[in-house]
C-alpha cells in the first residue's frame, strides 16, 4: 500500500516538473546531451519545442518569467510590446538545468514585434553560450535571427536557424509550416 500511494505521488509530482531529461552521454563523469530551451505564452513554440526533443531524445526545459504575463491575450501583447518598445528585460526564474551539460543547445522563442521576447532576451544576456541552434515561430510577424542574436549576445555563433509560422493568435492559431517541412530540419539536429 505505501508503495502504490509513493508510486503515485512520485508520478503526480514528475508530471509538474517543467524540465524533463531524457538522453545522456556520460563519459568520464562529463555529462554530453541536447537540450530543447523554450520561450511559450501561447503554447505554439511549446509544441515545437516538444515536436524536436521527442524525435532527437533531447531534454527540454521551458524558460518562464518571474512574473507570469496574464492570461488574457490582448493584456500580453500591450505590456509585451511596451517592454519589447523600451527594451524592458523580464527577469525569469533560475532555470532547471545546468546548460553546462549539453553540447547542442537549442532555442525555441516566438517573435514579439520584430523582436526576441524579453524573457529570451533577458536568459541570452545572462547565458554564457558559445553556440546556439534556434527556432523562431511567428505568425506573420518575421524576425532576421542573426541580427537579432548579434544584438542580444554578439559573442554567441548561431549554428543554424529555423522559422516556423503559425496563422495568428486573434483565431484559434494552426500551423502553416508543413510538418515534412519541420521533421526535414529536425533530422539535420
Amino acid at each position: 500500500m505505501k508503495n502504490s500511494l509513493a508510486s503515485r505521488l512520485f508520478l503526480v509530482y514528475s508530471k509538474k516538473i517543467l524540465c524533463y531529461h531524457n538522453q545522456y552521454l556520460s563519459y568520464g563523469g562529463i555529462v554530453l546531451g541536447k537540450l530543447v530551451l523554450y520561450f511559450s505564452e501561447f503554447r505554439n513554440t511549446e509544441s515545437i519545442a516538444r515536436r524536436i526533443a521527442e524525435k532527437t531524445g533531447a531534454d527540454i526545459c521551458k524558460i518562464e518569467p518571474v512574473e507570469p504575463y496574464p492570461e488574457n491575450l490582448q493584456e500580453v501583447m500591450e505590456i509585451g510590446q511596451n517592454e519589447t518598445d523600451n527594451g524592458t528585460m523580464r527577469p525569469i526564474k533560475q532555470l532547471e538545468v545546468d546548460l553546462s551539460k549539453y553540447d547542442k543547445v537549442i532555442l525555441g522563442m516566438p517573435t514579439w514585434w520584430y523582436h526576441a521576447p524579453p524573457c529570451v532576451e533577458s536568459f541570452l544576456k545572462n547565458a554564457t553560450l558559445e553556440k546556439i541552434t534556434v527556432f523562431v515561430t511567428n505568425s506573420g510577424i518575421p524576425l532576421n535571427v542573426d541580427d537579432e542574436m548579434k544584438r542580444i549576445s554578439p559573442d554567441t555563433y548561431v549554428e543554424s536557424s529555423e522559422i516556423i509560422e503559425f496563422t495568428p493568435l486573434v483565431e484559434p492559431s494552426r500551423l502553416v509550416t508543413p510538418l515534412e517541412e519541420i521533421d526535414a530540419w529536425i533530422e539535420t539536429l
